[in-house]
Order: C-alpha cells, then sequence, then structure tokens
C-alpha cells in the first residue's frame, strides 16, 4: 500500500509490475469492503436472513486485504538491498509523517465527538500504545514487519525452496494451528514462537510468491525453482484458492456463530487457513495474469493515493452515516455494494485534492 518503491530490474523488469499496482488497487477496495460490511457480518444476531449474508457475503470477500499489503510489501522491498540505516529512515518517515498528521486528526474528532481523549497527555498515551482508531492498527504492524527487514533480507538472499517452506510450516503451526486448538479444542501451548507468529510469514510469502516463476521460465533467483505449473493451470489454481477461501470465511462463520448463539471471529480472523490461501490467490491471480496491458492513468494514479485512502476512508464511512446513507436504509444487498463504490470515489477524490496541495502528498 505504501512502498511504491520497484525492486531491482535484476529480479522484476520494472515493465511487469503492473500487477503489483493492480493488485494494491484491488486491496485498497477489499479494505473499504470490510470496513462497510462488517458492522452487518459482525453486527447483526439473526445470521438466517437475507440482509446478514449479503453483508457476510462481502466481508468474506474482503477478508484477504490486510494480507494482501503485507505480502505486496515483503515482495516489493525483500527483492533490493537497502543500506539499514537508509531503508529504515526512510520508511519511517514515509509512513510516519502521513500516520501521525492522520492519528491527530482522528483524535481531534473523538475528542469533539465524545470528548475521548479529553487531554492531549491521553491523546500521546494512544499514539503509543495504539491503535488510535480501529483500521490504524495496520501503521504499528507495518513499522515492525520494516524492523525485520534488514534480518529477513540476507536470509531470503540464500534461501532455497526447502527453507522457504520449512519457514512457511512453521509459521502455519505458530499461527494456525495455536489459533484452532486455542479456538475449537481450548488447548493452549506453551512453546515460545513469536518469531513465526502474526504477519512475518506473509512478509515472506509476498516476496516468494512474487519471485517464483511459471513452468518453462528462468528463474531470477537461483534457489527459488520454478513451479511446475504452466499460466493456465497457475490461473485456475488462483481462482480456486479465492473461491475457497472466501466461501470457507462466510460459511465457516455462519457454521461457528449459528453453533454458538453469537457471533464467532474467528473464521474472519487474517491469521486463519482460508484468509492467508485466499490472499495467496489473489497475488498469483495477479502475478500471472493482470500484465496483458499497461497502466492506465487512473490505475496508477489510484495506486499512488492507496495508503491515503487507507489513512482517509473511515472519516468518509463516518460522514456517509452521519447523512443517514447506511445500512438500516436499504438492504445490504444494493446498500453495501453502493457505499462501498461511494466511500471509494469520495475518499479517492478527497486524496487527490491533498496531494494537488503544497506538501500534500508528504501526507498521503
Amino acid at each position: 500500500m505504501q512502498d511504491q518503491q520497484t525492486p531491482p530490474v535484476t529480479l522484476h523488469a520494472q515493465n511487469t509490475l503492473a500487477w503489483a499496482d493492480r493488485l494494491r488497487n484491488a486491496a485498497t477496495l477489499l479494505v473499504i469492503a470490510i470496513h462497510v460490511s462488517s458492522p452487518i457480518a459482525h453486527g447483526y444476531s439473526n445470521f438466517d436472513t437475507w440482509h446478514w449474508w449479503a453483508g457476510n457475503w462481502w466481508d468474506a470477500l474482503g477478508r484477504p486485504a490486510v494480507n494482501l499489503f503485507v505480502m505486496l510489501s515483503g515482495f516489493l522491498l525483500l527483492g533490493k538491498d537497502y543500506p539499514t540505516g537508509n531503508f529504515l529512515r526512510k520508511r519511517f518517515v514515509r509512513v510516519l509523517i502521513p500516520s501521525l498528521f492522520w492519528m491527530a486528526l482522528y483524535l481531534l474528532y473523538m475528542h469533539i465527538a465524545k470528548n475521548d481523549p479529553a487531554t492531549i497527555g491521553q491523546a500521546l498515551v494512544k499514539i503509543v500504545r495504539g491503535p488510535v482508531h480501529y483500521h490504524l492498527w495496520f501503521i504499528y504492524l507495518i513499522l515492525g514487519l520494516y524492523l525485520t527487514y534488514p534480518l529477513l533480507r540476507p536470509w531470503v538472499r540464500q534461501a532455497k525452496d526447502a527453507d522457504f517452506w520449512y519457514f512457511f510450516i512453521v509459521c502455519a503451526l505458530g499461527t494456525w494451528l495455536y489459533k484452532i486448538l486455542a479456538t475449537f479444542f481450548g488447548i493452549r501451548i506453551g512453546l515460545y514462537w513469536e518469531p513465526f507468529t502474526n504477519q512475518l510469514g506473509h512478509f515472506v510469502l509476498g516476496y516468494y510468491l512474487g519471485v517464483k516463476v511459471l513452468a518453462g521460465e528462468t528463474s531470477p533467483v537461483p534457489g527459488i525453482a520454478p513451479w511446475r505449473l504452466n499460466r493456465r493451470q497457475m490461473v485456475a489454481l488462483a481462482w480456486a484458492l479465492i473461491v475457497g477461501g472466501t466461501v470457507t470465511t462466510a460459511v465457516g462463520g455462519y457454521w461457528h456463530s449459528t453453533a454458538n448463539g453469537a457471533f464467532q471471529p474467528y473464521f474472519y480472523d487474517y491469521l486463519t487457513p482460508n484468509v492467508t490461501l485466499s490472499a495467496a490467490g489473489w497475488l498469483l491471480l495477479a502475478r500471472h495474469s493482470w500484465n496483458t496491458r499497461p497502466l492506465l492513468e487512473i490505475e496508477t494514479e489510484f495506486a499512488a493515493a492507496s495508503f491515503g485512502i487507507y489513512l482517509a476512508h473511515v472519516f468518509v464511512i463516518d460522514w456517509w452515516g452521519q447523512c443517514g446513507y447506511w445500512h438500516s436504509k436499504v438492504h445490504a444487498a444494493k446498500g453495501v455494494p453502493i457505499l462501498i463504490g461511494l466511500v471509494t470515489l469520495f475518499s479517492f477524490t478527497a486524496v487527490q485534492f491533498i496531494r494537488a496541495l503544497p506538501f500534500g502528498k508528504k501526507i498521503t
């Protein structure tokens, strides 16, 4: 989302990265879909209604969005060598300046609306503890991942397929297995394996899937062998992962919630097999089928504005709610896609206006 630099041409020719911008744009839309539809999917207690299912399908479809942003960051960053100090300085400045600006706006908004925070001291504590607003937790995540870059980059440069798969298997155990045992069986694993939990696996997975080529192509990375699948087979696999992951999220969430008599968040978690596999499907689909034409100007502008849209779109959602146009006004089957379109359009327009101002690009 915020990583606009391209990897070195030794790994990825610059004219082959249209898919990355298109995937970033798709992920931005999916984030907005989550925030528009999740109040229905997570907030309504009657799961056997068309209204709930309409929100649930959109929520399930959008769930891979955060993973996609992390995976794109891994692909774009781990493929290039940066001096540690230079990398951390540029990355933190690129993220912190706009993030702190928008955090201040959200804090002021909440102070006016709810008197929380009531003082500047409380506001500073919120910034440190995080997140200031519900969607801004991603800022703390991505900054933490940036700190791992100087350690991961030397490893991915010399790692072979078997090394990557060992890493992914341990990450799956530390996230998928841990959550399954804790959620469904009440079993807690005492093993300390923090390095393999949370989003670090997606960070590396994005690089791996991004550089791994199709059967018959020459791999740009000596240790990573080509897939055994051709383009048509890979696209079919990608769609299978997207559809399978989305259906599992929606149907699994329904089953788990109805079985417990209240909404259960497990299947909607970003660190579940269904959401990870769906995200992998989206990346593979983009990587191997979204380079058939050059980027349109609107696609390039939308990709450049994606970070600003992420930061600003919740203001737009709240504004539409204050205007009275929300889920209660129309059926979700019609209201959710309309709201997704309106929030996207207004957010993009607002960010484009801000970016046209002096220093506007610094805060978006």
